[in-house]
């Protein structure tokens, strides 16, 4: 190979590198928010924006760097600081949200225009203090390509096939920076894990430039150098301590704000007394399992939580009042037990435990998504479960439910539909009108479907039950109904004629039927509750009681086309 060729590869080497750490940053840091807020959309959307207005940005002034090889070097510095401490910046600002945010929930004035004034200032600073170092990435990020090309010309004299290739080159290290990320960094590292790996590359590019090009101050670069290595290796070093101090912050903080405890060093005392969080991470979704302290006949006592992406699943305290509302109150207002089943989500075994308890039930056809969740099941939870995977007239199946409903040719008396709430447009598609034709269409004429859903009742949100925030977010107003009628019209134009929203505790249930047709109110006057709790038994006498508004119309219709299901809390 001659020296001109080396350069040439040299020079896209280089810029391929650049490329693919500059847009891991990005999605660590979107991927990272999304997580955090449980916000898919918002979150995604604006971080990619503000990124690449960033890009834009260094591109337009990187004429302005007179030094080419000098303004690599440090941009190469910053980008490897900036770039390790990302995850751990989005964590410390996140986390600081929400103490002041909850410190104010649990001992402000709830009910002042001043607080309401006081949480959206909160939000604009959390969001430009996260964002301004999304747009300072992408800012560096923009000065490096122009750099490069410089680079090339000084190098290699002045060629536009070589700033073609040096784009085409950036182009392909994004690619394959995206691939990376999600089929091997974030599966296999974890975010934090991963902002350590490739702030490392990044410093090694500009050690690189340093040996190759730099004519002066190599002592002074080789001492930010190491500077910036030691402090990426304390944040790998430290990666699990990070990730638990954040997680016991973020799910434990409430209990503690709650009991009027607002001291700082006594709440990050109380933080690290608690047990580990324990987390897995699936090709899905992130998996923690941890204790929580609950009351119960006037004893505390610590019950398991288990949530994915951070979203509650399921407290081992109170699960039965979910599950048993889920699997018997459709049975009971059909009159009649199925006896073919099909399970769309519900991995943890809970539900099927339910319905397992009826002895006319024959089968029971299970689909789930991640093969953690049933590992999960049959071990860590398989004596909660009562072992129900491993009945005779279960069959579980790895696979997503749309694509199941879409192409299966079997019927099914009932349809269980146990999914997480459409916080995504990947799970708004399971609350859409073309998933729900595809259900009907794998129901008998005279089965049903059942499934929890984000469904409103009047009568709670006018109780005033729930301590803290602004008294207008809880009175039941014309948001409600709308999202009411989102879900409402979506069944209706899909083909359920008959529906029936029902609220048990703090879950609420839609029990879906094709043929049109009234439904009983007082099915519990006559029904059969030796399968329940006395507790469970309680809240679905008020059932009958229920008021929940909504309108059924084309304009509210959630499609595919036209997502309409989206859950609205940003941070």
């Amino acid at each position: 190979m001659n020296t001109r060729n080396f350069i040439k590869l040299e020079i896209l080497l280089i810029t391929s590198i650049l490329a693919f750490c500059s847009i891991v940053y990005e999605l660590l840091l979107s991927n990272t928010l999304a997580i955090v807020t449980g916000n898919y959309i918002w979150w995604q959307s604006l971080t990619i924006g503000v990124y690449i207005g960033g890009l834009g940005i260094g591109a337009y002034y990187s004429n302005r760097l007179k030094n080419t090889y000098k303004s690599l070097i440090n941009i190469e510095l910053g980008l490897s600081f900036l770039g390790a401490i990302c995850v751990v910046y989005v964590y410390i600002f996140h986390g600081t949200y929400k103490y002041i945010d909850n410190l104010f929930f649990y001992t402000g004035d709830f009910y002042s225009s001043f607080y309401l004034q006081n949480m959206f200032l909160l939000k604009i600073v959390f969001f430009i203090g996260i964002q301004g170092l999304t747009l300072l990435i992408g800012l560096l990020s923009g000065f490096e390509i122009p750099l490069m090309m410089r680079i090339a010309e000084e190098r290699l004299g002045h060629s536009e096939e070589g700033e073609h290739q040096v784009l085409g080159i950036n182009y392909l290290g994004t690619l394959v920076g995206t691939i990376c990320f999600a089929y091997f960094l974030l599966p296999k590292l974890d975010v934090i894990k991963t902002s350590v790996v490739v702030a490392l590359l990044n410093l090694l590019v500009g050690i690189y430039c340093l040996v190759k090009f730099a004519k002066s101050k190599r002592r002074v670069y080789a001492g930010f150098i190491a500077a910036v290595f030691v402090m990426i290796s304390l944040i790998g070093i430290n990666e699990q301590s990070i990730t638990q101090r954040y997680l016991k912050f973020f799910y434990y903080l409430p209990k503690i704000l709650s009991q009027n405890n607002t001291d700082l060093d006594d709440l990050i005392r109380r933080v690290d007394s608690f047990k580990p969080i324990e987390r897995s991470k699936s090709l899905y979704q992130y998996v923690d399992i941890f204790t929580y302290p609950t009351t119960e006949d006037n004893k505390v006592v610590d019950s398991t939580i288990l949530t994915l992406d951070t979203n509650f699943q399921f407290n081992t305290s109170t699960e039965f009042y979910y599950h048993q509302a889920f699997a018997h109150v459709s049975i009971i207002m059909n009159k009649k037990v199925p006896k073919k089943i099909l399970l769309l989500g519900g991995g943890d075994g809970l539900l099927l435990r339910e319905l397992l308890k009826y002895k006319e039930i024959e089968s029971i056809k299970h689909i789930e998504l991640d093969q953690k969740m049933i590992d999960l099941a049959k071990t860590r939870f398989a004596e909660l479960n009562k072992h129900s995977l491993d009945d005779p007239r279960v069959h579980s199946e790895i696979n997503d439910g749309f694509y199941y409903v879409r192409n299966t040719s079997d019927r099914y008396d009932a349809i269980f539909i146990d999914f997480p709430y459409p916080n995504s447009y990947d799970l708004a598609r399971l609350y859409s009108l073309e998933f729900y034709t595809y259900v009907r269409r794998a129901l008998n004429p005279d089965g049903f479907v059942v499934l929890d859903a984000p469904f409103y009742n009047k009568e709670d949100y006018t109780k005033n039950k729930y301590q803290g925030r602004a008294v207008l977010t809880q009175v039941f107003n014309e948001r409600h109904v709308i999202s009411n009628s989102v879900v409402a019209s979506t069944f209706y134009y899909a083909g359920f004629k008959s529906f029936f929203p029902y609220r048990v505790s703090d879950e609420s249930f839609l029990f879906l039927k094709v043929e049109p047709g009234a439904i009983d109110y007082n099915f519990m006057d006559s029904a059969d509750l030796s399968k329940l709790e006395p507790q469970t038994i309680r809240e679905m006498k008020e059932i009958k009681n229920q008021e929940f508004p909504y309108t059924v119309a084309l304009k509210y219709v959630n499609s595919i086309f036209k997502p309409m299901v989206v859950k609205k809390n940003e941070f």
